[in-house]
C-alpha cells in the first residue's frame, strides 16, 4: 500500500492528540494512588508522545505540499492549523524533557510536587493538542468548521424561535 503525503500525516498525527489524554488519566491515577511505577511510566509515556509529537511535525510540510498541488486545501485553513501545531509541539517537547529529568535527576526524582507540575503542564499541552487536532480536522472536514452551513444554519434556527 502506497500512502501520500497527507496519508502519513495523518496516520502518526493522532498519537500526540489522543496520548495526551491518556498520559492525564495515567498521571492523574498515579498521583492518587501514589504509585511510583505508574508516574514513571506516565513520565515514560510523555517522552514516547514527544517523540511522536516531532514525528508528526515533520510530516506536515509535505502534506501541506500534497493537498496545495492538488488543490484539495485552502492555504489559510492549513497556516492556522501549522501555527497551532507548532505551539503544542514545542509545549509536548517541553514536557519531554521535564519528564526525562524528572527520571534522572535525583532532587526532581524524590519530589512531591513535580508530578503535580506535570500534570497541570500535561492538561495544558492536552488542550493545546485538541485545538491543533481540531483546525487540522477543519482542513478536510468543512462540517467542523466556524462558518460551516451545515452548523450555522440549524443554530440559527434554532436561535431564532
Amino acid at each position: 500500500m502506497n500512502f501520500n503525503p497527507a496519508q502519513w500525516h495523518l496516520l502518526v498525527n493522532h498519537m500526540p492528540i489522543i496520548g495526551s489524554i491518556i498520559i492525564l488519566f495515567l498521571l492523574a491515577y498515579g498521583i492518587l494512588s501514589k504509585s511510583k511505577s505508574v508516574i514513571k511510566a506516565a513520565y515514560w509515556l510523555i517522552v514516547l508522545v514527544a517523540i511522536f509529537t516531532f514525528v508528526a511535525s515533520q510530516t506536515g510540510d509535505k502534506a501541506e505540499h500534497f493537498l496545495l498541488d492538488a488543490k484539495l486545501a485552502d492555504e489559510d485553513i492549513i497556516e492556522r492549523h501549522e501555527e497551532a501545531a507548532g505551539i503544542a509541539q514545542w509545549a509536548m517537547i517541553g514536557i519531554g524533557i521535564a519528564s526525562l529529568a524528572a527520571l534522572f535527576i535525583n532532587r526532581l526524582k524524590t519530589s512531591a510536587a513535580m508530578p503535580v507540575i506535570i500534570l497541570i503542564l500535561s492538561l495544558i499541552v492536552a488542550g493545546l493538542m485538541a485545538w491543533a487536532g481540531l483546525l487540522g480536522g477543519e482542513i478536510m472536514h468543512k462540517e467542523i468548521r466556524k462558518d460551516s452551513a451545515v452548523i450555522v444554519q440549524p443554530l440559527n434556527i434554532l436561535l431564532s424561535r
